[in-house]
């Protein structure tokens, strides 16, 4: 038997929770599916495939204010922002999941990021597992699956008229009333199939490629229109900047890029990474080699969003097995 919730249950329920809450679920945006805050829960899309963007951006928003300063009163005062309203993500994918999980390595490693932790606190991750995989999909080779439960505080598998519901986390349990669920015989489909990579021992490979001339012949197909960055659900690039509004002083954080030109350059105008080469290794090697020492996992989950969007076909599974490649050439 498995708790059970027929789909006009959950979206009476879903209805309840955006009158309290935040309720941010896939919505469609003309011929795109993004996560947006749902005014109507019948606006919900169930579509088997990923949403076009990650619901990456709130917890670490495109831009926001980090505090601003406040010279009312004749004195001044350092105002930090703070999260007030609870939200619930409904319909998010294990690799988005995963993707969230893979930012808390960095913003919640002390001295935490007091912003991003407070978002992680007053959110709460509703799951749904997938029941197909898009052609770009690579989530198995990065550490997920289809149907993986352990990032999320409840997961959503989809079947006949309904959904098997598998509560993970006490904040899930809190957010579901007593006597929601049924008890049914049903069991999951089973987890669709999903293209493989090698990417065992890719942070190894990536040091004996790292001063090839693969990435220089790369990068002469690359725009550097940071597309990649953007849609990627683990990309945490940014900029500050400090800019008058009103009568006060706000510090704003917004999304930047490692592909952007001029995003290492330092005090005297010097950038170690001026050229397009060393700036297309960054990327790869940031998400292959630096975050798997640092971290012991991969900067990348495999939803495939990058691959899907370059303009120029420059394919993160294909620079994988080609570093494989030119590192076994290495060794010999």
């Amino acid at each position: 038997m498995s708790d059970y919730i027929s789909r006009a249950d959950l979206l009476s329920w879903l209805e309840k929770v955006s009158q309290s809450r935040d309720l941010v679920a896939p919505v469609k945006i003309e011929d795109l599916t993004l996560f947006q805050k749902v005014e109507r829960v019948e606006d919900i899309v169930f579509d088997p495939g990923n949403t076009d963007l990650s619901p990456k951006e709130f917890f670490f928003p495109k831009s926001e204010v980090l505090f601003y300063v406040d010279r009312s009163d004749g004195r001044v005062e350092l105002v930090p922002a703070e999260v007030e309203q609870e939200t619930v993500i409904f319909g998010i994918r294990p690799c988005d999941a995963k993707g969230i999980a893979v930012l808390d390595l960095p913003y919640l490693e002390e001295p935490a990021d007091a912003l991003y932790r407070q978002h992680r606190e007053k959110t709460t991750l509703v799951g749904l597992s997938c029941v197909s995989a898009c052609p770009e999909c690579f989530c198995t080779s990065m550490g997920t699956t289809p149907d993986d439960a352990s990032n999320v505080d409840i997961m959503l598998t989809e079947v006949e008229e309904g959904f098997i519901v598998q509560v993970v986390t006490e904040k899930g349990k809190a957010l579901l009333p007593e006597g929601l669920l049924s008890s049914k015989e049903v069991s999951p489909p089973a987890a669709p199939s999903v293209a493989s990579v090698p990417s065992e021992g890719i942070a190894e490979k990536m040091h004996q490629v790292f001063d090839s001339p693969y990435w220089d012949r790369l990068a002469d197909r690359c725009l550097h229109c940071n597309v990649c960055s953007y849609v990627c659900p683990t990309c945490y690039c940014f900029d500050v900047r400090d800019l008058r509004s009103g009568g006060r002083v706000e510090r704003v954080r917004s999304w930047e890029s490692c592909q952007s030109p001029g995003f290492t350059k330092i005090a005297g105008g010097y950038d170690p990474r001026a050229a397009k080469g060393p700036r297309l290794r960054q990327r790869f090697a940031h998400k292959l080699l630096y975050f798997v020492e640092k971290f012991g996992v991969t900067h990348c989950v495999g939803c495939g969003r990058c691959v899907r969007s370059c303009p120029v076909n420059i394919d993160i599974r294909e620079v994988i097995q080609d570093v494989q490649g030119l590192g076994v050439k290495s060794e010999a």
